[in-house]
């Protein structure tokens, strides 16, 4: 198979009278199909001229092919039918690292979902990768692209609630566990990165896991995690599936009041300062997902971005926290099995 890499040159607005990008995905599963969705929007817009998705599994044919002009089951397929500007890779993290690293050898930017990989080295090896052919890489930490998180990071550096000393993120979902329903990698590393991210990239001294809950596949499917860093910050991580109400919350202590964010379908904001409290609703103009592509897809002229977001610092420490609770977990149910028998 030849390699033919893509460049972002053709990506503009209608105003500008320039076909869009030609934009590949690879996977169509439930978060895949909210890619195709958020893709097909864009092309509407312009932005995007064509859209070819993949997908091991054919049945998942029928509703992308709705949103995207081609479908096809192997990325091999894909890449050698079409010449590639940005490729977006929303599959089981155990595929991430041998897709990211095939691939990047065919498009101009790659966009991976979160986590990047399985282990540190994985992410290691993709931002390599990335570096060595030249190509944008963007990781799906989509919380830093939500407008009430940045608006809360806006209101906290500038000292409305004192200085920042505590995060309580949670994210508990009635959704029924998924058939990898690891909660580290489907919702702790949202909590893990954001609050890393709101400490101002501050890289966590200790973390702790409690009140872990696993299915019969010893997978973990809720769990509460303590993050320590220095100068005496902590994060706290309560996340699950399967919960009787939906909750999406971050709560931001501060030395002087506190910040609530709800980033659910109706996102709000609400500060408490003493006796005060002022609450501010949003009505995005872009969902996050949408401004993560947009972000990917901006030329560089119009949107002056690094190639590699967030930062090779971040990506990979939220790998290693991930990483790290995996290895937790699995050394209590060694230990608990040890003991049984």
């Amino acid at each position: 198979m030849s390699t033919t890499r893509a460049t972002l040159s053709n990506r503009q607005s209608i105003d500008d009278n320039v076909m869009g990008s030609v934009v590949g995905l690879v996977g169509c599963g439930r978060w895949g199909m909210t890619h195709l969705k958020t893709l097909n929007m864009l092309k509407n817009k312009g932005l995007i001229s064509a859209i070819h998705a993949c997908d091991i599994d054919p049945l998942t044919k029928s509703e992308a092919i709705k949103y995207a002009d081609t479908f096809c089951t192997d990325w091999q397929t894909l890449v050698s039918n079409h010449e590639l500007d940005a490729v977006a890779i929303v599959t089981p993290v155990d595929t991430h690292h041998d897709l990211a690293v095939s691939i990047l050898d065919y498009c101009q930017a790659l966009f991976i979902e979160k986590p990047i990989g399985l282990t540190e080295k994985e992410a290691s090896s993709i931002i390599a990768k990335a570096q060595e052919t030249g190509s944008k890489l963007l990781v799906g930490h989509i919380l830093r692209f939500h407008e009430a998180i940045n608006e809360a990071m806006s209101l906290i550096s500038c000292g409305e609630i004192g200085e920042l000393q505590r995060i309580e993120f949670n994210r508990i979902t009635t959704r029924q566990p998924p058939n990898n329903p690891n909660i580290f990698e489907a919702m702790a590393i949202h909590g893990i990165d954001t609050a890393c991210y709101c400490f101002g990239e501050l890289e966590p001294s200790r973390l702790t896991v409690s009140n872990v809950i696993l299915n019969d596949s010893n997978y973990p499917i809720n769990a509460k995690l303590s993050i320590e860093y220095p100068g005496m910050k902590e994060a706290c991580i309560d996340v699950g599936w399967n919960g009787d109400e939906e909750n999406r919350e971050i709560r931001y202590f501060g030395s002087n009041g506190s910040i609530t964010v709800e980033t659910g379908s109706s996102s709000s904001l609400t500060i408490n300062k003493a006796a005060n409290e002022s609450v501010r609703s949003f009505a995005a103009s872009e969902l996050p997902l949408t401004k993560e592509w947009l972000y990917l897809l901006e030329s560089s002229e119009n949107y002056p971005h690094q190639s590699i977001y967030p930062q090779q610092g971040a990506i990979i420490r939220s790998v290693k926290w991930v990483e790290f609770a995996n290895q937790e977990i699995q050394n209590t149910s060694t230990e608990l099995n040890e003991s049984i028998e």
